[in-house]
């Protein structure tokens, strides 16, 4: 074993050793944004780490321990040594830990996966309205030199992307609510991101102020084709399906909405 690899392993177990004299064997991470993708997560994780008692893995990155890096051997350890970093930063008791991944949102096991490891996790969700989020999702491709038209990424998507599996929000409430109460559950619009609503939800569903804070936007795309140019090839592949599903969500949502805000006296 090389000495970099050996002195990374006990640095490691050290800091670990720390971390578990704080919060003991049984620590779960307290919370998760799991979406959605083009949505805002980026900037909400950035805002969350603002404050001296959130706990983020280094550099605000994605983990994607409960899909594809997920390992039930591995007692969960690996996992919670990506939050040491900052950890050691913001070293102290009553901290809450966040990670933000998006994919978690999008199957049942990812979930079932979050739920045995912590049946009483906060979840975060921000939705976007549908078509809006698959044309960001797009000028995102193309920033990471994706080659073709949107009209090609569109019927591509469900081999090769899975990026409108994102907007068909109905599917991820339910997938979200058939595991998880609605007091540990916060669904945010993104257009109501940066506003002193959400900031106060966030506080009482947290339980500690973010007021002072603001959520800044970031990774915004521009594009001289028109909206319409970018719907009319998504409604050529799906129809008026996802528009359905999403009044059907939105309708979910203000159900959501009123029990949600009545339980945090809101």
């Amino acid at each position: 074993m090389k000495i970099s690899i050996l002195y990374k392993n006990i640095r490691n177990n050290i800091i670990y050793s720390i971390f578990n004299l704080f919060y003991g064997k049984k620590f779960r991470i307290n919370a998760l944004l799991i979406g959605g993708q083009r949505c805002g997560s980026t900037s909400m994780i950035q805002f969350l780490a603002q404050s001296k008692d959130v706990i983020t893995p280094k550099n605000n990155e994605q983990l994607f321990f409960f899909s594809n890096n997920f390992n039930k051997n591995n007692r969960y350890k690996n996992y919670h040594l990506k939050f040491m970093y900052n950890f050691m930063k913001k070293i102290g008791t009553k901290k809450i830990f966040v990670e933000k991944t998006p994919e978690y949102c999008l199957e049942d096991t990812y979930l079932d996966r979050i739920y045995n490891y912590n049946n009483n996790i906060k979840i975060i969700f921000i939705f976007r309205e549908p078509y809006k989020r698959i044309r960001s999702a797009f000028e995102l491709y193309k920033k990471l030199e994706y080659k073709g038209n949107f009209e090609q990424f569109i019927n591509e998507d469900d081999k090769k992307f899975f990026v409108t599996k994102f907007s068909f929000y109905t599917e991820i409430y339910r997938r979200i609510f058939k595991r998880f109460k609605m007091k540990n559950v916060l669904l945010i619009n993104l257009n109501d991101l940066n506003t002193d609503i959400t900031k106060l939800k966030i506080t009482k569903f947290l339980g500690m102020d973010f007021m002072n804070f603001d959520i800044s936007k970031t990774n915004s795309f521009s594009s001289n084709k028109s909206d319409q140019d970018y719907f009319d090839s998504i409604d050529k592949k799906y129809g008026d399906s996802l528009q359905k599903d999403y009044q059907n969500f939105l309708n979910l949502f203000k159900k959501y909405e009123v029990k949600f805000n009545k339980f945090y006296g809101i």
